[in-house]
């Protein structure tokens, strides 16, 4: 059986921790590929960059990179995308088991999550851990919880520069500062040729 990563976010700007991320889930639980999915364009949000030109970034980021691999099952579309219908969607389309890859900040939202029980069925969440995050108690109660609740699978993964924030990026490039090396250079390319995030 197949082992497929999900990787979704807004991805605003996709950047290399968002790839480190994906390659050492790869290697730590054996997936045979990683699906990124954008996140559409939210009601009513209007401070996310449109949802074709972050699909576009995150594609051109992970093309060199056999196992990576992009859907649009949530930029095509229209309103909010619930990732228990994103999943059930996916399994139309992929005949494996599935491992749901969150930060975690994340973590401690996953009890507020549409049917996180139904959820929780149907995928494995990896989890990868933000430097200033310690498995301390607070942490192991809130994995407690969500195993004793809804029956939820979290594994634990360290990768580096998991600190690295979409967030962070934007402001460097508002602030017209370098973001070489925090960023693939055909993601750079497409910035600077749509002109985003210089406000």
């Amino acid at each position: 059986m197949k082992r497929y990563g999900i990787m979704g976010g807004t991805f605003d700007p996709i950047h290399i921790a968002h790839l480190i991320v994906g390659e050492y889930a790869i290697d730590e639980f054996g997936l045979d590929k990683i699906i990124f999915i954008p996140t559409g364009n939210p009601p009513h949000k209007e401070n996310y960059t449109d949802a074709k030109l972050r699909f576009e970034m995150v594609k051109l980021a992970i093309e060199a990179n056999e196992n990576f691999i992009l859907s649009d099952i949530e930029t095509k579309k229209d309103g909010y995308s619930y990732s228990v219908e994103t999943v059930s969607a996916l399994n139309d389309s992929f005949d494996g088991k599935f491992y749901f890859i969150i930060g975690s900040d994340i973590l401690f939202q996953l009890k507020t999550w549409k049917e996180i029980g139904i959820l929780s069925k149907e995928v494995e969440f990896i989890c990868a851990l933000r430097p200033e995050f310690n498995l301390n108690k607070v942490f192991d109660m809130e994995m407690d919880y969500l195993r004793r609740e809804f029956e939820t699978k979290v594994n634990i993964i360290k990768p580096p520069l998991c600190d690295l924030s979409s967030t962070y990026i934007r402001n460097r490039i508002l602030n017209e500062k370098s973001v070489k090396y925090l960023l693939p250079d055909k993601v750079i390319n497409y910035i600077n040729e749509h002109n985003l995030y210089r406000g």
